[in-house]
């Protein structure tokens, strides 16, 4: 089973790719590079067609296509493209129940996956009930108490992962404290059950092996098979949820005739399916008149 680092902070690019480098030889073959972004309250209505190819879109989000990591970066980092999967990730910051809203926009949903940070107990109820959302990353390291089991069991129920991150306690040693205690409380209230742990690193330095991680899992109220699915099984749900989010995007847009160039493919492969299974069909059909 493979290990995975779902949340490695987007930053200057030099750090991003010692941090990527590090987190391969620490043994992760996941890995994800996370946007941390803070939406308008006001959601404007975007254009279905922008004819403009800038990495940034009008509020300033780094799109998810300028992630991706050059050959030469490949091959500088020695990371094996057929062996580490590196991701795109959204993360929105949400003070606001309104900025919810963004998660529907074609740009949010355009990243491999797509979290959002609450910042209350009211946004996390109100985030558990989307179904186009992968992860919600809980804000572990103050005393505010967001988790509600009533958010825990809906977002549950619709496949979403809770995400606790350990490098906050490692930048600043007072909220350890409160990491653990919250992450305890989660794990109760989930039964630790769909629970992911991150680094959320913004250095290099923050980053711990997967095998450190796990034993973190044991202080968080985890027991060792829980926090090894941490950072392996239950990362992998979470990507096996944010494929199925991206289909059921793609068949909508696919009924609605906007299906984007780079996602045609589909509707050719219906097609194909489709025609094969009337040719299969017709054929005993045509044996019965001879």
């Amino acid at each position: 089973m493979s290990y995975a680092d779902l949340s490695v902070v987007n930053c200057d690019r030099k750090v991003l790719l010692e941090k990527i480098g590090l987190a391969v030889k620490l043994g992760y073959e996941v890995i994800a590079i996370d946007i941390v972004h803070t939406p308008m309250k006001n959601v404007t209505k975007k254009k279905k067609k922008q004819k403009e190819s800038s990495s940034q879109s009008t509020d300033g989000m780094v799109k998810a296509c300028s992630l991706k990591l050059t050959e030469e970066e490949l091959k500088n980092l020695q990371v094996d493209s057929k062996r580490i999967k590196i991701l795109s990730r959204v993360t929105l910051n949400v003070t606001d129940s309104e900025q919810l809203q963004h998660l529907m926009l074609p740009e949010i949903q355009e990243f491999d996956i797509v979290a959002v940070r609450p910042t209350s107990s009211e946004i996390f109820v109100k985030a558990a009930k989307y179904t186009n959302l992968d992860i919600i990353q809980l804000e572990m390291e103050k005393s505010i108490k967001i988790i509600t089991p009533g958010g825990l069991s809906e977002g549950m129920q619709k496949g979403i992962h809770f995400e606790i991150q350990y490098s906050p306690a490692i930048r600043d040693s007072s909220v350890k404290r409160y990491l653990i205690s919250n992450s305890q409380l989660l794990a109760s209230f989930s039964k630790s059950k769909n629970i992911i742990i991150s680094s959320g690193s913004e250095r290099a330095i923050e980053q711990r092996g997967p095998h450190d991680v796990a034993n973190l899992g044991l202080l968080f109220g985890l027991n060792e098979a829980q926090a090894k699915n941490a950072v392996t099984r239950s990362c992998r749900s979470v990507l096996l949820h944010a494929e199925e989010r991206r289909a059921l995007k793609a068949a909508v847009a696919l009924s609605s005739g906007d299906l984007p160039d780079d996602q045609k493919w589909v509707k050719d492969k219906l097609s194909e399916i489709h025609s094969e299974e009337s040719t299969e069909g017709s054929s005993p059909k045509k044996r019965k008149v001879e």
